[in-house]
């Protein structure tokens, strides 16, 4: 197994995530509310959701994406305690972005890129 580096834009989509179980739509939807911007390409969400299985903060059940509890926390830690969504987001960025996981798993998710799609034309 290799060690594995989150970015920026991977702790961004982490955190979109609501309370698990969450659809790959309410992701994308919180994602581009907070940070107001367009949904992440099909690469860039694949490539999250894959990082996050293979450390095991993500699994997936069902077409829905579950973050473990544990890690759900350490997301969110800032949540009271930061002036908004975005500081509190910049928190757990910040103790986050490129450090070295260990795999653990190989895992990928499922999500085609024809399913993708077909979720991001009913978000619009």
């Amino acid at each position: 197994m290799k060690n594995i580096r989150f970015n920026n834009l991977d702790a961004a989509l982490l955190y979109s995530f609501p309370a698990p179980p969450s659809d790959l739509a309410k992701i994308v939807w919180y994602f581009t509310s907070t940070n107001r911007t367009y949904p992440p390409t099909f690469e860039q969400i694949t490539n999250c959701l894959n990082k996050g299985m293979r450390v095991g903060i993500i699994r997936e059940d069902g077409g829905l994406f579950v973050i473990d509890d544990i890690w759900y926390g350490k997301i969110h830690m800032a949540d009271d305690s930061a002036g908004n969504e975005i500081e509190a987001m910049m928190e757990f960025q910040d103790g986050f972005v490129n450090v070295d996981f260990n795999e653990t798993t190989d895992a990928t998710c499922s999500l085609t890129e024809a399913d993708y799609e077909s979720m991001l034309a009913k978000l619009r």
